[in-house]
């Protein structure tokens, strides 16, 4: 299962995935595979991948 999440502010949340122990997966802001301009794919502390963009 991977998770697509949207919000208002991706900064923000880059900065509290990275607190709470995720890494990016791909140091990018732009996801080829969904065209869709500042999203990010990361994991999570135990390694299941999930995106985070814009709103």
């Amino acid at each position: 299962m991977h998770f697509d999440l949207a919000t208002d502010d991706p900064a923000t949340a880059d900065q509290r995935v990275l607190a709470a122990g995720g890494r990016r997966l791909r140091p990018t802001d732009d996801i080829p595979a969904t065209g869709t301009p500042g999203s990010r794919v990361y994991a999570s502390p135990a390694g299941h991948p999930f995106c985070i963009r814009p709103a």
